[in-house]
């Protein structure tokens, strides 16, 4: 009921302030937002910067929520979120792009237009309508507000099309171009790799294994119980190169990351913005159920499955594969994880990649930020 009450009053409250600046003209700019304003990253991040390259003049905005903290370029405006200057920008931008869901007290006007990215692309967890049972009313409701509002949608792979239309409760134009966030992996120079280490004072011949697990709801943190020092002993065997190992947990947990206690072979790297960049200098992937290591897939680098509350999560949230049936190695436990790690089939591994990526129809492109920011450009300047 509570929920329900707290729903309504967001709701009505949102109507008198957005119509307060429907007086004021659209401007020929761009609001770009990523998690609630609190990352600078994602498919949004890729498409400013695209957009910014092909046309200096237009206009970009960063909503910035005031609890967190992030650098973005000179050329971006930032505006804290939430704040009358933000319903402001919101109400006279002509282009809004997000990868998340907007909050119903956000109201669009009839001649903006809202390029909504996503952020998951491939992923394990089902997402709204999938989870309807599972979502509050108010999670619902903002997640049928938002698509109520977008005119265009970006897909990665016929298979995250086809969630949109049955899961979004969305019947507007979706657009198979690839996902922006990706097209790093596929640029002729990648300084980001030693961007990357020189952050965090690493040596450019270590390598790096990324273990980048999701949130749970339970506050269970027994997934961080890894002997991270025997991992890389066993790399370093196995490779006979010196590895580290990369710590990042979802942005939900970011508060609970100031907790981590590691040292310079193991390193929290929450806080680094950029998760491509992250998975574009990593030579090994872990993870549960982040959909981060389908992108990092796409260099056919070896990513492995480590998901000791399989079973758990099944009920609690729902997943779309099952993952003991994947390419990624699957292990339920930390000793799996290290046979798994010790014993993996590299020239298997591509080969079942290459079949999966076939049959979700999986879209590569170097280019699809660009795509999107032509396609801005062109909202911008109509008549």
């Amino acid at each position: 009921m509570k929920d329900r009450i707290k729903h309504y009053i967001k709701n009505i409250v949102g109507f008198p302030l957005f119509a307060l600046y429907r007086l004021y003209p659209i401007e020929k700019k761009v609001i770009f937002s990523n998690f609630s304003g609190k990352k600078y990253g994602d498919n949004p991040k890729y498409i400013s910067m695209a957009l910014h390259e092909l046309d200096p003049h237009i206009q970009i905005i960063w909503l910035k929520h005031k609890g967190y903290q992030f650098e973005t370029p000179d050329y971006v405006k930032v505006i804290e979120w939430p704040s009358l200057k933000m319903v402001k920008e919101l109400s006279t931008a002509k282009v809004w792009v997000d990868s998340h869901t907007k909050p119903v007290w956000i109201k669009k006007r009839k001649n903006q237009y809202y390029i909504n990215t996503w952020h998951g692309g491939l992923g394990f967890k089902k997402v709204e309508g999938d989870v309807r049972d599972k979502l509050l009313f108010s999670q619902v409701k903002q997640s049928q507000h938002n698509s109520s509002m977008i005119d265009l949608l970006i897909s990665n792979a016929k298979w995250l099309t086809d969630i949109y239309k049955r899961a979004f409760w969305y019947q507007g134009e979706i657009l198979e171009c690839g996902y922006p966030k990706n097209d790093i992996f596929y640029k002729e120079h990648h300084y980001e790799q030693k961007k990357v280490k020189d952050t965090f004072s690493i040596d450019e011949n270590v390598s790096i294994a990324l273990y980048a697990p999701t949130f749970r709801n339970n506050n269970d943190y027994h997934f961080l119980d890894i002997d991270f020092h025997k991992i890389i002993d066993i790399l370093r065997k196995k490779t006979n190169k010196e590895w580290i190992v990369f710590i990042k947990l979802h942005p939900l947990m970011m508060d609970y990351s100031k907790n981590l206690k590691y040292d310079k072979q193991v390193v929290n790297v929450t806080y680094y913005d950029d998760m491509q960049e992250l998975t574009l200098a990593s030579d090994l992937y872990i993870t549960d159920y982040s959909s981060g290591i389908f992108d990092f897939a796409l260099e056919y680098k070896p990513g492995f499955l480590y998901a000791p509350d399989y079973h758990q999560y099944i009920e609690q949230r729902g997943l779309y594969f099952d993952l003991r049936k994947l390419p990624f190695p699957f292990a339920d436990n930390e000793h799996d994880l290290i046979n798994n790690i010790l014993n993996i089939d590299m020239e298997k591994y591509k080969k079942d990649l290459e079949s999966f990526f076939k049959e979700v129809g999986l879209i590569v492109s170097s280019h699809s930020s660009m795509d999107i920011a032509e396609l801005i450009r062109e909202k911008i300047y109509e008549v």
